[in-house]
């Protein structure tokens, strides 16, 4: 699997890329079926929450997709990834039968 992580001009941390990208890691592991993913990164200005992230997942025939908004990345991030994987659950589990 590949995934990007795009982020316009919002600056990440080297701490918060390393961090998605073991999560994704551990993501490919379970669901060895995703074809590729993009992650999506703004910032919402002076509104609250302030973050928000998109995660968008090509699995075989499907765009899975989540967006969550949170006060940091990585809490949005980590519910949007949340998200992902009850939707391939659902996914692999509807494949299987």
């Amino acid at each position: 699997m590949r995934y990007e992580l795009h982020t316009g001009s919002v600056k990440v941390s080297a701490t918060f890329a390393d961090y998605v990208e073991t999560r994704m890691q551990r993501l490919l592991a379970d669901f060895a079926f995703i074809v590729s993913s993009d992650i999506y990164v703004h910032e919402l200005g002076a509104k609250s929450p302030s973050h928000q992230i998109r995660i968008r997942v090509q699995v075989p025939g499907e765009t899975l997709l989540a967006e969550e908004k949170a006060d940091n990345f990585q809490e949005a991030f980590d519910m949007a990834l949340a998200a992902i994987r009850r939707q391939l659950t659902r996914y692999k589990e509807t494949i299987r039968s």
